[in-house]
């Protein structure tokens, strides 16, 4: 929370796909006004070199390359959330003072991903990461990392001062309140498209979104109809939107969220290995859906 009482990271946040060119390097040119184009479509901000921007297959100066991308097309616009998760804390730590130097106000940080960790190491994990200074939304994602944040692991991370939020994505609905009720000091965002609605009902205050590089006009006026509590006008827009954002709960989302943007008139271009290409059926599937939603959208 602010000094005001209001959630720090309230709003819709794209966690923002890395662009690269057909022989696989990095286009900042084209990161730069994708993320320019989010930024003037109304998102409160951006989240690059997150799990959607493949930041493990980024080299170091590619990484720092985008983060200087954000800022210098969107920073001035919204805010800029990056990702700072690594191998080690040292690793971590090291990044989230990048994000410092390059004026970014918070950073968002995966347990530890060399090995499954201990509570006792997740929590020295974080606590490396923010004697840094910065603001920090702890990242549980399971599948990755093979370490839950369980409400109970919350609470204790919690004391951290700067441990402020929690991006969840364990994709178990009951875990937003099981989250307020046991760590009530952490705003709980939204972390899996396709649970939005399910998370605002039960009091997350913003949503770290992926489909929302290709539709980020529509994903804030849903956010916003949650919300404000407008939930007939909501569930039925979720419902249209579902079949896109379920793949966000697919290990190949990275794949389908570009293919979306490239669907609706915006590059999107390829993923860097170990990532493949979709087979042809599934990448038809993923422009289908595209456009039965562009139709009712």
């Amino acid at each position: 929370m602010d000094q005001l009482g209001q959630p720090r990271f309230n709003g819709v946040y794209v966690a923002a796909s890395t662009l690269f060119r057909s022989d696989g390097s990095v286009d900042l040119d084209a990161c730069q006004a994708h993320f320019a184009r989010l930024a003037e479509a109304g998102v409160a901000g951006l989240v690059p070199n997150g799990s959607l921007g493949e930041y493990e297959a980024l080299t170091e100066d590619e990484r720092g390359g985008v983060v200087k991308s954000a800022m210098d097309s969107a920073g001035k616009l919204v805010e800029v959330v990056p990702g700072v998760s690594g191998k080690s804390a040292a690793e971590a730590r090291r990044w989230a003072e990048h994000a410092a130097q390059a004026g970014c106000r918070a950073v968002m940080c995966l347990p530890p991903t060399s090995h499954a960790p201990t509570a006792d190491e997740v929590f020295a994990h974080f606590q490396e990461v923010a004697s840094v200074g910065l603001p920090v939304i702890v990242y549980n994602n399971p599948y990755s990392t093979r370490v839950d944040l369980t409400p109970a692991l919350l609470a204790r991370l919690a004391e951290i001062e700067e441990v402020v939020a929690v991006k969840e994505f364990s994709q178990d609905i009951r875990r937003v309140a099981a989250i307020r009720q046991a760590a009530p000091r952490l705003e709980v965002i939204c972390g899996c498209d396709d649970t939005l609605v399910e998370a605002v009902f039960m009091g997350a205050t913003g949503w770290i979104a992926g489909f929302a590089n290709a539709f980020p006009r529509q994903s804030v006026e849903l956010f916003e109809l949650c919300v404000a509590g407008h939930w007939p006008e909501a569930i039925e827009r979720y419902l249209a939107f579902l079949p896109l954002l379920r793949w966000d709960a697919d290990p190949r989302f990275v794949q389908a969220i570009k293919l979306a943007q490239e669907e609706v008139g915006w590059y999107g271009g390829p993923v860097r290995l170990p990532r493949l290409a979709l087979p042809a059926a599934d990448a038809e599937e993923v422009r289908a859906s595209v456009r039965r939603y562009l139709a009712v959208a």
